[in-house]
């Protein structure tokens, strides 16, 4: 597979994505027009991460993994909204566009994130199929997006690091970033029905990954172009905050992102040929410019 071939399935998939997150938002309510603003937009990557281990995984009909990757786009939109916030990173653009408090003020910002987080969880639930994967997906988020992961990695973002420590900037990554993609590509397994061990050495394979992710993330804020970023770059140097071009400097987390994406194709090459979507997807992410 090629780079033409991944980029025309990550295309495909996002618009499958986009298509079944539209449906979600068709009220005209106030709240759920400003949490559409934010959902919409976006690479996708969580959901499609989802899609794509379900169907390695031998899953044939997508609508039973749909509702489950559109839930996990709507916590990574609500963590972004947060994340974005003046008591926190203070962005002002997210997704090519204004962020939500600076459209719509910050208590709606606020409340639509909550809105998204909430409205999640009801789609994990959605349809009256595969009860015990379902649950089993809940368990598996609740996990990783509260206070031992995304939760937590934003209190250690937050922090004020007087060194740059590389043990506490893996902390950081892995929390804030890695659980969560590692998440997605997990509960595609659980609902595609994979063994409990595939399961288990998908997600920790999946952290090597979400780590890639973030670090490539990092340079990207340093050598990023806005408009192709769809975010303000240079921001964690004006910040100071702990991100991986300062501990290691541009170079060395180059060098880095390049070996999380080896040991990535690695393990997910180990799985059989029928994992090979996701080689092409470590590619993409090591060499993407948004």
């Amino acid at each position: 597979m090629n780079r033409v071939t991944i980029t025309q399935y990550l295309t495909e998939k996002k618009n499958v994505v986009d298509r079944a997150i539209k449906k979600y938002f068709m009220s005209q309510e106030q709240l759920f027009n400003v949490m559409y603003y934010s959902v919409d937009g976006g690479k996708r990557i969580r959901p499609i991460l989802a899609i794509a281990s379900f169907e390695s995984n031998g899953g044939k009909n997508i609508n039973e993994v749909l509702p489950i990757a559109c839930g996990l786009e709507m916590i990574h939109t609500y963590s972004l909204i947060h994340d974005d916030l003046p008591s926190m990173d203070n962005d002002d653009f997210r997704r090519g566009k204004a962020s939500s408090h600076k459209k719509f003020g910050e208590a709606m910002a606020i409340l639509s994130g909550d809105g998204l987080f909430a409205y999640a969880f009801g789609l994990f639930t959605e349809g009256n199929y595969l009860v015990n994967e379902k649950i089993a997906v809940i368990r598996a988020v609740s996990e990783v997006v509260g206070p031992r992961g995304i939760v937590y990695g934003q209190v250690l973002d937050i922090t004020d690091h007087k060194e740059m420590n590389p043990k506490e900037l893996r902390k950081i990554h892995l929390n804030k970033t890695a659980k969560f993609i590692a998440l997605s590509i997990k509960v595609g397994a659980i609902m595609a029905r994979a063994p409990q061990k595939r399961i288990e050495r998908l997600y920790k394979t999946g952290l090597y990954l979400g780590m890639l992710f973030q670090y490539t993330d990092d340079i990207l804020d340093v050598i990023g172009e806005k408009e192709k970023l769809g975010k303000t770059p240079q921001k964690d140097k004006a910040s100071g905050k702990l991100a991986a071009p300062s501990v290691y400097g541009l170079a060395g987390a180059r060098f880095r992102a390049q070996q999380y994406a080896t040991l990535a194709k690695k393990r997910f090459s180990e799985l059989g040929a029928e994992f090979n979507i996701f080689s092409q997807l470590t590619d993409f992410i090591l060499h993407r410019t948004f």
